[in-house]
């Protein structure tokens, strides 16, 4: 069933900052120095391979980068994300349960490749010399030839936290791994939104199903309004007995 939310409250806030009580705030993704969400972006395998330069050196970095799966954390994050809203419960909150975002599917990923690196950092004698050499020292067998500068700044930063902590901090775009990755950094974060109407749509199913009302007889026509002020949802488009029934399922404990 879809809950479609009467326009009329955007004149006041919209459905959701009614409902949780504040305002939608963009994200901002550390270490990029961009505001914005991370959740539009283009995987392009042209654009990794022009990216990647022609070297006869050692690549091994970008060769880890190569054998992770971005598109499969893409696809495990909108799977958790399916989940949650098939288990939405009876309770009118999207904070119920944390959205996967891309960004954090892309931390998952990054940990992945920096934790290879880092076992293998830790066979040296000493993984903080030989993480060094393999980014700075040219003369080191170990040098690292196909990378940016920048790329290699946030290399020997992520493969010294993940060897020192066992963890690494943020998500950084301009990693190699995110090579022909187009991120639109301005973007509006519309999955995160869709999502929580998502769940809330299911969640109200769920609160109106238990209360004994047909949901499948609920049409397009069915409006819902909040009261900025008190948070009481009242309902239109339905018959009297259904709208009773609505009414008194949603506004329990409000």
């Amino acid at each position: 069933m879809n809950i479609f939310f009467n326009s009329r409250i955007n004149a006041n806030q919209s459905l959701l900052n009614v409902l949780f009580g504040q305002q939608q705030k963009a994200a901002s993704s550390q270490n990029t120095g961009c505001r914005g969400t991370r959740d539009t972006l283009t995987i392009s395998a042209s654009g990794k391979e022009k990216l990647t330069k022609s070297t006869s050196g050692r690549t091994h970095n970008t060769s880890i980068d190569s054998s992770i799966d971005l598109k499969s954390y893409i696809a495990s994050a909108k799977k958790t994300n399916q989940e949650i809203i098939e288990n939405a419960g009876t309770q009118i909150n999207a904070k119920t349960s944390e959205y996967m975002s891309t960004g954090k599917a892309f931390r998952e990923a990054l940990t992945e490749k920096y934790s290879k690196l880092a076992a293998e950092a830790k066979t040296h004698s000493n993984p903080e010399n030989y993480i060094h050499s393999k980014y700075f020292d040219k003369s080191s067998e170990y040098y690292e030839t196909n990378l940016t500068d920048t790329e290699r700044r946030i290399a020997y930063n992520y493969e010294m936290q993940m060897c020192r902590t066992g963890k690494i901090n943020g998500v950084n775009y301009q990693d190699s791994l995110f090579r022909g990755i187009e991120v639109d950094g301005d973007s509006v974060d519309s999955d995160k939104i869709q999502f929580e109407r998502a769940l809330i749509n299911s969640q109200i199913s769920n609160i109106l199903k238990q209360a004994g009302v047909d949901t499948s007889s609920i049409t397009k026509d069915c409006t819902f309004t909040v009261d900025p002020y008190s948070y009481e949802i009242t309902v239109d488009g339905v018959d009297e007995e259904t709208k009773v029934l609505m009414q008194n399922a949603l506004n329990v404990g409000r």
